[in-house]
């Protein structure tokens, strides 16, 4: 049986729930640090549009896939999170980061409780919500949206605020250090 966190760090293949077709778009720059970080895996951008992203085929749905998910990055507004992460669970996928925010940090409890019952009843781990994402150097994969370039090393950062995270990141870099790991655990659900 594979540890359940193997899913996470060193994921087969990767949905990215909420890929944008716009620069600029959480959703773009998160697909395009996993793409630039050399992860060799499968790629699946979603996004109810089609088309193509980076060159990658969007699926319109995650049901739309065939085969096993790993790991999915969800980049939806928290609106429709929820469904997403249902989705995403009711699929089979193993793990999610959801990089979204707008659950308990503002007061929506109700959301995050919701969230969590869903991903319990299907067995599928959730990482957040309200996170910058995950890097491992293992794969490799870089699923945040912070610098695209991290230097691998075996220095790993746990960081509840995402802020501090990616400022660590930066620091780590201007120093030469290379990070093994980092995991933003935002609200921690």
């Amino acid at each position: 049986m594979v540890d359940d966190l193997t899913y996470l760090f060193n994921p087969r293949h990767v949905a990215v729930i909420g890929a944008s077709h716009h620069e600029g778009k959480i959703g773009h720059t998160v697909l395009n640090n996993i793409v630039s970080s050399g992860y060799k895996g499968k790629i699946y951008p979603v996004n109810p549009k089609g088309g193509k992203i980076l060159g990658l085929k969007v699926y319109e749905s995650i049901f739309s896939i065939e085969g096993e998910i790993d790991l999915a990055i969800v980049v939806v507004p928290a609106s429709i999170a929820v469904n997403a992460v249902e989705e995403c669970a009711k699929k089979g996928v193993k793990f999610a980061v959801v990089i979204t925010s707008g659950f308990s940090e503002i007061g929506n409890i109700e959301g995050e409780r919701a969230m969590v019952e869903k991903a319990k009843k299907y067995g599928m781990r959730i990482l957040g919500p309200n996170v910058f994402g995950i890097y491992s150097a293992i794969a490799p994969i870089n699923a945040t949206f912070g610098p695209s370039k991290v230097r691998p090393g075996n220095i790993a950062v746990v960081s509840q605020s995402g802020a501090l995270g990616i400022a660590m990141i930066g620091k780590a870099s201007e120093e030469n250090m290379g990070l093994s790991t980092i995991v933003s655990i935002g609200n921690k659900a």
